[in-house]
């Protein structure tokens, strides 16, 4: 479980420093911003599925 919980920490760390990143208008092109925005996204869906596989039911038990 810890490793888990440290990619957890790593992307939502990742994620914060995005939007910081945007926040502060570091952007200096609109693809920038776009391709900081799609990382974003694919950070928090990359999250979405982690979190669903552990909430499914072990086939095991």
């Amino acid at each position: 479980m810890r490793y888990t919980s440290d990619f957890i920490a790593a992307v939502k760390q990742r994620q914060t420093e995005i939007a910081m990143s945007l926040v502060r208008g570091e952007c200096m092109t609109f693809e920038a911003y776009q391709r900081l925005v799609g990382t974003h996204a694919g950070l928090a869906e990359a999250l979405e599925i982690l979190n669903n596989l552990l909430e499914e039911p072990d086939e095991n038990e």
